[in-house]
């Protein structure tokens, strides 16, 4: 019977203490002025987050904790009576349960929940399908994809971030552009650079407008770079820039790089593209843009070396070229066919003279053929139709190759993520990897697409506009070990057309411009 007794008596104290425990934390309510303000997509271009306005009595540092499959964390260790918290990385179409931790300056802890509804994605969206997840082998983070919706005609741009599960978390919604924007760049200070021709659009990651620039003389597009310096280097075309063809003097566009200064809201420096290339060089039929004498360069991605303060220019219709800090040229990388003088009028420098010359790893310099570009050789290829440059620490020229009518042939071939090493001694140019030959139609994308060197050594490749494979029209989204070339994470993203005619013609089709790896909070 005592020791009955004695059992009971244990058991009640257990219960008691743990029915403290319970109540130790208190309510949410407890340290409130008022209840938690939600403002859902307080600036109309960001559904997916919100603003709460948290009155406290005391002092507080704030935990905001969104629920899920990839929930997400953000804290912020200030202490103040009230605050306006940004939530990001709401789930689309459902409730959101945000937990909500309050400290005190002396560490009393309140905790509650509020929730947050949100609306479905809009129904011309993509559909996400992960098919490949090796998340100890993958750079952290979300994934991003610029998104450019057809509209009969324009594309419409949206920034998209979807998670491990395919499931899409923010988006910024830049359709009030009325068309394509490029690109979307993450500046130092973490806010969203957008370009839209003329106007250079700086934004939070609520959608809030920071700041709005008016650019005079020349038109930025495709690629923007924030320099150390602050100022950005850009794709561009320059008014009043000309080129002669047969006779005519036909007006030109996406054949410049420029040097804007945010400072001084002026152009710093440009690089007019006509001086180091011949003008009336076509490789690819008019069908692939513009008249040809008016996109005979298609500017499409820049790059710096800052070993060196150079500047490399990518033109989809010529090849890579690489401008020294004396504005000289020092290497043309593009197949050995159909070079000659440059110049606006072809009067100017003899082209033929800074081709790059191409060699197997052994320093031997492979056959005629494979220079002009007419065979590919085993472990040799000249980009074709190429995006996305990045000059790599060792100096070495990351692209996304396209595959654009390689070896002069119409029938598509294949894609990849290719980079190569220069000796600029020998102007020779060798193929050290590549990734996407070897999976053939599955990755083709003719146009744009993107490559990054990830902070773990990994390359992220994306191809943007997949339609020959044998599946619905998609991008894709690959991860690779480097340099063995693992598969540790693949998305297909599959594009709807919602708004378009499906047609191959500008605008009628959807399409991924490019692709990264973000944190989606900027306090990780």
């Amino acid at each position: 019977m005592f020791l009955r007794l004695l059992t009971l008596l244990v058991i009640a104290g257990i219960s008691s203490v743990f029915s403290a425990c319970q109540q130790s934390t208190p309510a949410l309510e407890d340290i409130l002025k008022s209840p938690v303000e939600v403002r859902l997509n307080p600036y109309d271009r960001v559904p997916l987050s919100a603003i709460l306005q948290i009155r406290t009595e005391k002092p507080c540092s704030v935990s905001i904790t969104v629920p899920g499959e990839t929930p997400l964390v953000q804290t912020f260790s200030d202490h103040l009576n009230f605050r306006e918290v940004p939530v990001l990385g709401l789930y689309p179409g459902q409730e959101n349960k945000l937990g909500i931790v309050l400290t005190t300056e002396d560490g009393e802890v309140f905790e509650g929940t509020t929730s947050v509804t949100t609306a479905a994605l809009p129904a011309g969206f993509p559909t996400i399908d992960v098919t490949t997840l090796k998340p100890d082998r993958m750079e952290d983070g979300f994934h991003l994809v610029e998104l450019l919706l057809a509209n009969n005609g324009k594309f419409l741009p949206y920034t998209l971030m979807f998670d491990d599960q395919g499931v899409i978390r923010w988006f910024m919604d830049m359709s009030e552009q009325g068309q394509i924007s490029y690109t979307t760049y993450r500046l130092r200070n973490g806010n969203w650079l957008y370009l839209n021709w003329i106007k250079l659009l700086e934004v939070d990651d609520l959608g809030k407008t920071i700041r709005e620039e008016q650019m005079w003389g020349n038109a930025g597009n495709h690629e923007i770079i924030e320099m150390p310096n602050g100022m950005l280097l850009m794709g561009g075309s320059k008014k009043d820039s000309y080129v002669m063809s047969e006779g005519r003097k036909v007006p030109t566009r996406f054949d410049h790089a420029v040097i804007w200064d945010r400072v001084t809201g002026r152009t710093a420096k440009e690089w007019d593209m006509r001086k180091y290339l011949k003008v009336d060089r076509q490789i690819f039929p008019a069908d692939y843009g513009m008249d040809p004498a008016t996109d005979w360069f298609h500017v499409n991605s820049i790059a710096m070396s800052l070993q060196d303060n150079s500047v490399l220019v990518s033109g989809r219709n010529q090849g890579v070229v690489k401008i020294g800090p004396d504005d000289g040229l020092r290497w043309i990388l593009a197949p050995h066919v159909a070079w000659g003088q440059a110049g606006f009028d072809g009067k100017g420098l003899n082209t033929t003279d800074y081709l790059l010359a191409a060699a197997n790893p052994a320093g031997e310099l492979y056959p005629g053929e494979v220079q002009q570009g007419k065979v590919s050789a085993e472990d040799f290829d000249w980009p074709s139709g190429q995006h996305a440059l990045t000059v790599l620490p060792n100096g070495n020229l990351l692209l996304f190759d396209n595959g654009l009518r390689r070896n002069y042939e119409a029938k598509p071939t294949y894609s990849r993520a290719v980079e190569y090493k220069i000796d600029e001694a020998d102007r020779t140019i060798t193929q050290v990897w590549q990734y996407g030959k070897e999976r053939g139609m599955d990755l083709f994308s003719p146009i744009t697409s993107d490559v990054d060197a990830l902070p773990n050594g990994n390359r992220l490749i994306t191809s943007g506009n997949i339609r020959a494979s044998g599946k619905p029209g998609h991008g894709k989204m690959v991860e690779v070990t480097y340099p063995d070339n693992e598969v540790v994470f693949e998305a297909d993203i599959y594009f709807k057309d919602a708004l378009g005619s499906g047609e191959k013609s500008w605008g009628q089709f959807d399409i991924l411009f490019r692709g990264e790896r973000y944190s989606l909070l900027n306090n990780e």
